[in-house]
């Protein structure tokens, strides 16, 4: 099988390497100067081992104009003249205005050799001005900055460079003066027109060892000051150190376009070549399953190396070895997903709105997917022939009738014949029926050939919608469906098989599946949202929110959970007619809470399901290595089916995302709605967080306060005769007194016994009980209610 890997490698040469490719070729060979350093590797043979090279747009040339210039309208001090920072001539140039290939013919032609291929040529990637200032508080020098910058991608684009990274803030506490000054280079026509494949990268280190999220907190408001620009992504550092797995996995699914790896992060093997250590490693194949995916604009991810001059001469192999290594890895990782089963990853990221075959009829093209799905038709003959078997045993020795098997929804056929072939091998082709129910005639003269071809012209076929099949007397012994969604229930199996199960099954008839689970968990997927976001700006009315209030099955697109656990929802089983009110057994609806453990930016909400075939044969679609949590509190490890590949994660996004800080708890409430003519979805979360606060005990010692006093006042009263209707009527005043509510008012029971002449009222000192420290819950955020009604998405009946 061929894949097709968006994982490339890249070069940034040293200095001196630079100055010489900027230079030509041409002019070098002419000039004599061909000559590398006795241990330096020329630009040329590095070149021949990777696909891009990182080079700085301009030189310090530039820099100096520019800021003489500056210097120059600073001085005339007119508040009505505009800065325009002049654009680069050809000597302020690092990068070649002129195409690679023309540069190695250049070459070629002055020293009398052959140009290579255009197919070899690496392409570049540009180096924007690391000496420009975005967040100085001098407006003049933002202003200055973000001209240079735009000079610089003005130049990029015109010479075919589709990708440009830009320096970090050198201030954070300046971010936001930072964030407007790339909002404003984004607001550019090269990045927004419809041809344009230009984006711009932000390079950060991965994590910090002080804050292991921070530097994804930079990033995080930068994009959102950027309002989530689909040219904007990140560069990231790797680190010498191993990265905290809930980093990495924040990461996964943030549009990195590059990661750069120093040189300094490699170590020496036995046979002094540079190497990674394992856990640099399995990031560079976490990142490669990824494949680029999680970019909306483009979808190559390049390995950067840097500084690999540096230690040429203590490696073996030079600054060539570190290129090979990279390269190998990557080969190496491709076989392994390739043996691994694994090869979705090299799919292209879709958001797919979900299907709805009992309402339309679906292609040969999408059946055909479905059908190579070995594993699931494999348990589904499993749990088959195990209801098959139970079915005979019912019947004992005595054979009264044959079984009646009927395939509702039977498609082109593959249930039809995973039952046909659980009965030859039971021996009991003579003793079961098939029957096979399909109303797609496309799919229908599928079944009519199988039938005469292979199963014998045996399977007695049924063009009907299952909803409406009506067969006086017919009684069916089991019941065998794949009406199953992404989200279990989405596919409206239990509307679909009610016809069956209330005018076409015995007591005793088997339902395969038996029953399914629907599962929910806040996912963050930055793409997601930026894809939702702009087909909503795309749509008419610009600005319909359509798109972000609708379910989509995610094929492919990266997004991370980012709860503890799972939590069940809801199941449907089959039979499944109800005892009490019937219009109850479609809906549904239900609140459950997660904990996120670290910050970041909900999503949505994604759904995944588990199906009960039959006896010990199950399908799930769980995340690997999930704890789930039931309704009953109880939690187990699970995850998905091997081999199953049928299911993509069902997804319900928000139309904001939701913000929560480390140690959220969040709520969820996910309800399924149906009337006579749909059946739809809605949801909402809201997120809390606890707070610890230290608050007076004086309530609850007010109250001890109160019972002891009434008890002596009740034994003095008993001894001075006095009435206990007049104590009762002062114990209004006496608990307003311990509450503080009547401040400065005597005790009331001391102004009876100011009354009565006698002194003072005496009690037992009470000593001061420390604080009560009680836990808060406060409310720190909210989502509309998503699909209100089913007015944007539903699923008609």
């Amino acid at each position: 099988m061929q894949i097709h890997s968006n994982v490339y490698v890249g070069i940034k040469p040293s200095p001196r390497q630079q100055r010489m490719l900027s230079q030509g070729a041409a002019s070098r060979a002419a000039k004599g100067d061909t000559a590398v350093e006795p241990t330096e590797t020329s630009i040329e043979s590095l070149s021949e081992s990777c696909d891009y090279v990182l080079l700085a747009i301009t030189n310090s040339r530039y820099q100096e104009r520019v800021h003489k210039y500056v210097e120059r309208y600073v001085h005339r001090a007119d508040p009505f003249e505009e800065l325009l920072v002049p654009e680069p001539h050809l000597q302020d140039l690092l990068i070649s205005p002129f195409s690679s290939a023309d540069t190695a013919s250049e070459a070629a032609t002055a020293i009398g050799t052959t140009p290579p291929p255009k197919a070899n040529t690496p392409a570049n990637i540009g180096l924007l001005a690391s000496w420009v200032d975005l967040e100085s508080s001098d407006l003049i020098k933002r202003e200055m900055s973000m001209q240079v910058l735009l000079n610089e991608c003005k130049l990029a684009k015109n010479i075919g460079v589709t990708q440009v990274i830009l320096a970090p803030p050198r201030d954070i506490s300046n971010l936001k003066l930072y964030a407007q000054m790339v909002a404003r280079l984004l607001t550019c026509e090269l990045f927004n027109s419809e041809d344009s494949q230009m984006v711009l990268s932000v390079s950060l280190p991965m994590y910090e060892d002080s804050d292991a999220l921070a530097t994804w907190d930079l990033w995080n408001t930068l994009r959102r000051l950027c309002d989530y620009h689909q040219a904007l992504m990140v560069s990231l550092a790797f680190p010498r150190t191993k990265v905290p797995n809930h980093v990495v996995v924040r990461w996964l699914a943030e549009p990195v376009s590059c990661l750069l790896l120093s040189s300094s992060i490699f170590v020496t093997n036995q046979y002094d070549y540079p190497v990674l250590h394992k856990f640099n490693q399995a990031l560079i194949q976490r990142f490669q399953q990824v494949n680029g995916n999680a970019q909306i604009k483009s979808n190559a991810l390049v390995i950067i190396m840097h500084g690999i001059e540096k230690y040429r001469d203590i490696v073996q192999g030079g600054e060539l070895a570190y290129l090979e290594y990279i390269n190998f890895l990557l080969k190496r990782n491709d076989k392994q997903a390739l043996s691994s089963g694994s090869h979705r990853i090299f799919q292209n990221p879709q958001l797919m709105v979900p299907l709805t075959p009992h309402s339309d009829d679906l292609s040969n093209e999408v059946y055909s997917v479905f059908e190579r799905d070995a594993t699931k038709y494999e348990l589904y003959g499993k749990a088959i022939r195990a209801a098959l078997m139970d079915l005979a045993s019912m019947q004992g020795r005595k054979v009264l009738e044959p079984l009646t098997v009927l395939v509702a929804g039977a498609g082109r056929g593959p249930l039809v014949t995973q039952v046909f072939n659980a009965a030859r091998e039971l021996k009991m082709g003579s003793h079961v029926r098939i029957l096979a129910l399909e109303k797609n005639p496309q799919a229908f003269l599928y079944l009519q050939k199988l039938n005469s071809d292979q199963w014998n012209s045996s399977v007695t076929l049924l063009q009907e919608d299952m909803r409406k099949w009506r067969a006086d007397g017919e009684k069916v012994d089991l019941c065998v469906s794949e009406l199953l969604g992404s989200f279990g229930c989405n596919e409206l199996s239990p509307e679909c098989l009610w016809n069956i199960e209330s005018h076409h099954s015995k007591p005793h008839t088997i339902f395969i599946p038996q029953s399914y689970t629907s599962y929910v968990a806040p996912v963050t997927s930055p793409l997601l949202f930026q894809k939702l976001s702009l087909e909503s700006r795309r749509a008419p009315g610009n600005g319909s929110t359509h798109y972000l209030e609708q379910p989509w099955v995610m094929h492919c697109l990266p997004h991370s959970v980012m709860s503890t656990r799972v939590n069940e929802l809801w199941t449907f089983a089959h039979p499944s007619l109800p005892k009490g009110n019937p219009h109850d057994v479609f809906n549904r609806s239900v609140t459950t809470e997660f904990k996120l453990k670290h910050r970041g930016e909900v999503h949505g909400l994604a759904g995944y399901f588990t199906a009960h075939l039959y006896a010990e044969y199950t399908l799930s679609t769980l995340p690997v290595n999930t704890y789930v949590e039931g309704p009953t509190g109880l939690s187990e490890r699970r995850g998905p089916t091997p081999g199953l590949h049928s299911w993509s994660p069902f997804v319900m996004p928000l139309r904001e995302p939701l913000v929560v800080t480390d140690d959220t708890e969040v709520s969820v409430m996910c309800s399924r709605q149906m009337d006579p003519q749909r059946v739809w979805y809605e949801w909402a979360v809201e997120s809390y967080v606890y707070l610890e606060v230290s608050v007076p005990r004086e309530d609850k010692q007010g109250e001890a306060d109160t019972r002891e006093r009434e008890q002596e006042r009740e034994d003095t009263a008993h001894s001075t005769g006095t009435d206990h209707t007049r104590r009762r009527e002062f114990t209004s005043v006496i608990a307003a007194e311990s509450t503080g509510i009547l401040p400065g008012v005597e005790n009331g029971w001391q102004s009876v016994h100011d009354v009565h002449g006698q002194g003072e009222l005496k009690s037992a000192p009470q000593e001061p009980l420390p604080e009560l420290d009680m836990h808060v819950r406060v409310n720190t955020g909210v989502s509309t209610l998503h699909n209100c009604d089913g007015v944007h998405f539903n699923i008609p009946l």
